[in-house]
């Protein structure tokens, strides 16, 4: 299995020289199986980068079929939908699947919300000229998608809940844990631990320098070590911080990687936008 990070930023995109090599763009990972088979997790803006590549294959003849996962709908991984150029393309078939938001919308109604008027000249989902399916899942699930398999579970963000997951392809395990706050950085919850359990790659949260985070509690993210007691606890074989600060610059984040690898002896690295990974 294939992995690459198009965007690795949380909250809101960033530009600027003090962001070139760990990139600005928000949440969005690609997986690919050695078969080829292509899952998506998020669409923020740095799937709109992903859209010009796939554009380039299949996908650019409407005949592409993508999968992708949403861990929630909170701007930052869903800023991408009305720039995902295959969703204008004829023929493609492109599956969207989450959890329901908390509050009674559902998630269709959410995204359908996203492309209103007020907020894109797309006016709707069904302006949308692909084959697009949005599929609500219950966090706990578990499925199959086309090369891969997926277990699913809901872990705390502030005053909500995302949808962590764990994405097996090729004997090899990845570990989604972006937007997570647990109640304390040292124990992270039990369902936590069982998606990331024996994992090649977690990918985790770690928003805030752990000498920030007291001044941060509650916002929904965690310091860098929360995401090394996860992958101690769970035995992973590799760690990726995720989600950096809109304010932390490429130097913050060196400092970051610097401080939290002293800590542990697991590999880790902080996760830059373009950067290929073999899981």
């Amino acid at each position: 299995m294939k992995l690459r990070f198009w965007g690795v930023r949380g909250s809101f995109a960033m530009s600027g020289r003090d962001y070139l090599r760990y990139g600005g763009n928000t949440t969005s990972v690609e997986l690919v199986s050695n078969a080829g088979d292509r899952l998506l997790v998020d669409l923020g803006t740095g799937a709109t980068e992903l859209a010009k590549q796939l554009m380039g294959s299949e996908f650019g003849k409407g005949k592409g079929k993508l999968p992708i996962l949403l861990s929630h709908t909170h701007l930052d991984h869903i800023q991408g939908l009305p720039f995902f150029t295959p969703f204008f393309i004829k023929g493609n078939e492109i599956r969207i699947m989450g959890a329901d938001p908390i509050g009674g919308l559902s998630l269709e109604a959410t995204l359908q919300n996203q492309l209103a008027p007020h907020y894109s000249p797309l006016n709707g989902l069904e302006n949308l000229a692909a084959g697009v399916s949005i599929e609500s899942f219950v966090p706990g699930a578990s499925f199959e998608l086309p090369g891969f398999v997926v277990a699913t579970a809901a872990v705390p963000h502030g005053n909500m809940w995302t949808t962590a997951f764990r994405i097996t392809a090729d004997g090899k395990v990845v570990t989604f844990l972006s937007d997570v706050e647990y109640p304390s950085p040292d124990e992270p919850l039990p369902q936590a631990l069982a998606l990331a359990q024996d994992a090649d790659l977690v990918i985790h949260d770690a928003m805030h320098a752990d000498r920030d985070y007291d001044l941060r509690k509650g916002w929904g993210h965690s310091p860098a070590r929360a995401g090394v007691v996860v992958a101690e606890r769970a035995h992973a074989k590799k760690l990726a911080l995720f989600h950096h600060s809109p304010d932390a610059t490429d130097e913050m984040i060196d400092e970051v990687v610097a401080r939290t690898a002293a800590q542990t002896g697991v590999p880790l690295f902080a996760a830059a936008e373009g950067a290929y990974l073999d899981v």
